[in-house]
């Protein structure tokens, strides 16, 4: 019986080693499955592992799907379009065609799926109800095809919701589906734009949540018009100090704003700039509902996390804007369902993840929506409760490591492992900065899979 690889079955096997001893029920809880259907994925996955073991134990054979290294590959390249990915394809390739007058032809999409037309016509009725929510409706002409209709901003609000799903849950989607529209993300935002936002981010502090740097990429590529006449770099001090008082402080908006006026970011529009002011405060965890007051909220979630985790709260108002972000992002009517697995790119160590687990399965009864990697941000935050004068010498290279981990990581290595750290390298500036610089040891606490040219980096687990 051929078995059909879908997303599932590529989530499942990416989380089968991350708590080893609660495997199968972490990912019951995480995916919201049964642990029968959840027992059935592993084993329609160590199907695709040669000379496989007959009547094996179910340990035994996570055990060899885990230590298999070249499964991901072969079932990345057996996986197809599940009804789930079907509707969201769909949708996604409708927002990118809105203003081109271009209809999505039904049977070239049948073919795509390898569906008849009459499943192709159920999964229409599901992208019909799942676009009602924001307004829009999808109108099928005869020997044309298929648009979207709706008012524009309903159709941009939209767009951003399923972009930024899109880029969270990229490496996990059918290879045609994330090579498709990862082309269209690149098409308007050049590497140049991607690491500009890795700075703004860096910079301001706006880091603190998993996934800012994936919205920020997502509502730029959905905004941005290069023909627009009237964007932020071309605001007056005065004037970018209204919009953005909330967001920076005095001790930093002159510095946003001469970012702003000579970075590619400047060129957001001035006609959707409250979209943008909203998402900033949403990356900040400032972002409120009017005449709504979380103090409670935020004093529980203090007690539940001295409840669960071993380390004292020492960024109490940081237990604030956390409780803002679950609560807006838990709203049924705020955000997407989405599957963030961007957690296992750090290095953490079991005692982290036990506890962090327990904390996410005690806040996902109040927040449904609540993401996993932002449980791990407040723990790692929270091991911020030091300052040791600069040090020099090391380097740490990272990927997506926040930066408020990085004065943790600076202090605790001076302190336990008497390393002293000079610089934080983001990974593609590596080649760069050992070029110029002389360094004596290189490290990292995420997963970056650089070995193969940098044999020399040391890989360290999370918390030190």
């Amino acid at each position: 019986m051929k078995i059909n690889i879908n997303a599932n079955h590529i989530r499942i096997y990416k989380l089968l080693n991350f708590i080893p001893d609660k495997n199968i029920d972490f990912i019951c809880n995480f995916l919201r499955m049964n642990k029968q259907n959840v027992i059935l994925y592993i084993k329609q996955i160590y199907q695709f592992i040669g000379n496989k073991k007959q009547n094996i134990l179910l340990q035994n054979m996570v055990n060899e799907i885990i230590n298999n290294e070249s499964l991901f590959k072969i079932l990345k390249q057996q996986q197809t379009f599940a009804k789930e990915d079907r509707i969201f394809y769909i949708i996604l390739v409708l927002l990118r065609h809105y203003d081109l007058n271009i209809n999505l032809n039904l049977n070239t999409l049948s073919s795509i799926f390898n569906i008849s037309r009459r499943t192709l016509s159920a999964d229409l009725i599901s992208v019909k109800k799942s676009l009602e929510f924001y307004n829009l409706n999808i109108c099928s002409i005869p020997s044309k095809g298929v648009s979207i209709l709706g008012d524009i901003n309903n159709i941009k609000n939209c767009f951003l919701s399923y972009f930024f799903k899109f880029l969270v849950e990229f490496e996990e989607l059918p290879l045609l589906m994330a090579e498709d529209y990862f082309n269209f993300f690149q098409q308007k935002i050049s590497e140049k734009t991607t690491h500009e936002i890795d700075y703004f981010l860096y910079a301001f502090d706006l880091d603190i949540f998993a996934n800012n740097k994936k919205l920020l990429c997502s509502i730029y590529r959905v905004y941005l018009d290069e023909n627009c006449s009237e964007d932020i770099s071309t605001l007056s001090l005065e004037e970018f100090k209204k919009y953005f008082s909330d967001i920076f402080s005095l001790k930093h908006i002159e510095k946003a704003y001469t970012f702003f006026k000579t970075s590619t970011l400047g060129k957001f529009p001035l006609k959707n700039i409250n979209v943008f002011i909203l998402t900033l405060k949403f990356c900040a965890g400032i972002l409120k509902e009017t005449n709504v007051s979380l103090d409670k909220e935020s004093q529980r979630l203090i007690k539940l996390f001295s409840k669960f985790i071993s380390i004292n709260c020492f960024q109490k108002s940081y237990f604030e804007k956390f409780s803002n972000r679950i609560h807006i992002a838990s709203k049924e009517s705020s955000f997407l369902s989405m599957h963030d697995l961007s957690f296992l790119s750090l290095n953490l160590n079991i005692k982290a993840k036990n506890e962090c687990y327990h904390l996410f399965l005690e806040l996902r009864k109040t927040y449904f929506n609540i993401q996993f990697s932002n449980i791990i941000f407040l723990y790692l935050l929270n091991l911020n409760k030091n300052t040791f004068s600069e040090v020099t010498n090391t380097i740490v290279v990272f990927r997506d490591l926040p930066r408020f981990l990085h004065p943790v990581i600076k202090n605790l290595f001076l302190l336990k492992e008497n390393i002293h750290i000079s610089h934080f390298i983001k990974y593609y500036e590596l080649d760069t900065y050992l070029l110029h610089e002389e360094v004596s040891l290189v490290i990292t606490f995420e997963n970056l899979n650089l070995n193969s040219n940098y044999p020399f980096i040391k890989y360290y687990p999370l918390p030190i």
